[in-house]
């Protein structure tokens, strides 16, 4: 029964292995494939998982990770394995091992002056879209004058 005025949150689920791996949020998703003929068939869409190793200047080691895709490219963004736990919130992180990591990390630059915190990288500006952004167009000459010559 649905009752109006109420607000309804769908709940993502997770798989098992996210709390020992970095998954950046992402879950698994429920859903149907739908046909040409309107016929709908239940499916589940499950996040790419990689295994991975990833090295901490921080914590002076290697570990070997099970990372989705997104957190790969997260990664990349944040400048490095140490700026994507260093800087990215808690929520977003939304692994044990993550926060765990995370803590251990923040331990270290605390209480050691040799070692510097990560730099939070901010993203470069995206090239222009448009030709009218500042791109020059390429000059094309007459096809019939190409022909003539």
């Amino acid at each position: 029964m649905v009752v109006l005025g109420q607000v309804f949150s769908l709940l993502k689920m997770f798989p098992k292995g996210a709390d020992r791996g970095l998954y950046a949020g992402k879950g698994i998703m429920h859903g149907h494939t739908v046909t040409f003929s309107n016929k709908k068939t239940k499916r589940i869409w499950r996040p790419n998982v990689q295994k991975k190793d990833c090295h901490s200047d921080i914590l002076g080691m290697s570990l070997r990770l099970r990372l989705t895709t997104s957190a790969m490219r997260c990664i990349d963004k944040a400048g490095g394995f140490d700026g994507y736990i260093y800087n990215t919130p808690d929520k977003k992180l939304a692994s044990k091992l993550g926060v765990s990591l995370k803590r251990r990390m923040h331990a270290i630059v605390a209480g050691n002056p040799n070692v510097q915190p990560p730099e939070f990288v901010k993203r470069l500006p995206r090239p222009p879209r448009s030709l009218t952004e500042g791109a020059v167009k390429p000059q094309v000459e007459p096809r019939a004058a190409s022909l003539a010559n």
